[in-house]
């Protein structure tokens, strides 16, 4: 084994640690922040039962059970959009760490794409200039894909919140 390959070996199994880790804590944060999420609307539900519960006669108690329903669908409304925010902030975070990843990956095959054709027989150009049209073709591919895959995202995250505002205003119109 060459020292090349050895310090190439050591360089990529440090890059993938170094992106797991990041994956990892990445996945914790988001993890944490949904937790703080649920307890607080734990904590509001509780508050919420409490102050049903410490109504003195069944009438009161009915009456205050009858009117929080559009604080609830407000409440429900910015859990939804907090748990949305969550979501795509840790989703994006994982869709940089795969990019560079991927963009690692990509330029140490080209590395090792031109040293290979740099040691290639003579009468070879022909198989070698063929190969790196397949790994340009390829790497156009993913660029292609990718990108179309970031606009239906987009797309869907703008469909997504152009929705909540008008979701707010139909749990308005019915509470009120």
């Amino acid at each position: 084994m060459n020292e090349w390959f050895s310090d190439q070996l050591t360089a990529s199994q440090k890059a993938a640690l170094e992106a797991f880790y990041s994956a990892a804590n990445l996945a914790f944060e988001g993890f944490q922040k949904l937790t703080e999420l649920n307890l607080q609307a734990v904590k509001a539900n509780v508050a919420e039962t409490h102050k049903l519960l410490a109504a003195g006669d069944p009438q009161a108690f009915f009456a205050q059970q009858a009117s929080p329903t559009g604080p609830l669908a407000e409440r429900v409304q910015s859990y939804n959009r907090r748990l949305y925010d969550i979501v795509a902030s840790t989703h994006a975070g994982f869709a940089t760490i795969a990019g560079a990843q991927y963009e690692a990956h990509n330029r140490r095959v080209q590395a090792l794409f031109d040293d290979v054709s740099k040691q290639a027989p003579a009468g070879s150009e022909a198989a070698v200039a063929a190969l790196k049209k397949m790994m340009d073709s390829s790497n156009a591919l993913y660029d292609s894909v990718n990108k179309t895959v970031r606009q239906a995202v987009t797309l869907a995250e703008g469909g997504v919140e152009a929705m909540l505002p008008r979701t707010a205003g139909a749990s308005q119109a019915t509470s009120g």
